[in-house]
């Protein structure tokens, strides 16, 4: 189990390495303001690798907490193991971002994932990494 989270945090702090910049029109100009977006993609696996969907997890949702600002959005569809949480941003410069995923009871389900992005550009954002969450299905009751 340590060796799946130290190797889900390695793809973690790799996900802030590279980027995919796709800039619309405006290249996320709106009025003259830089506002960009942060697509921060996830998955969710158990220790051996295999995909754990949001229901066989027993998550109901999956938080991004961007510079301190949570971001929290539910986890669906229920039978999906993996998704993406949009952040909108201030402005340009380096932003440290953290991703887990929660019980209903708020729980967290794995290690949380950390890493830092420079954006260097008004457009959109996203992850060229997923965040990889680790968690260990419940069992039957």
């Amino acid at each position: 189990m340590k060796c799946m989270l130290m190797i889900g945090a390695a793809a973690m702090a790799l996900a802030g390495t590279g980027c995919v910049v796709e800039t619309g029109p405006d290249s996320g100009y709106s009025g003259g303001s830089c506002l960009p977006t942060l697509y921060i993609d996830y998955e969710i696996q158990n220790a051996a690798g295999a995909p754990v969907s949001c229901a066989g997890a027993g998550a109901v949702s999956v938080q991004a907490t961007v510079d301190g600002v949570m971001f929290p959005q539910g986890c669906f569809p229920a039978n999906s193991s993996y998704g993406r949480i949009a952040v909108p941003l201030q402005g340009l410069g380096t932003y440290n971002a953290t991703v887990n995923i929660f019980d209903a009871k708020g729980n967290p389900l794995a290690a949380a994932q950390s890493t830092s992005f420079n954006i260097t550009s008004c457009g959109d954002t996203e992850t060229t990494t997923p965040a990889i969450l680790v968690v260990t299905p419940p069992t039957g009751t």
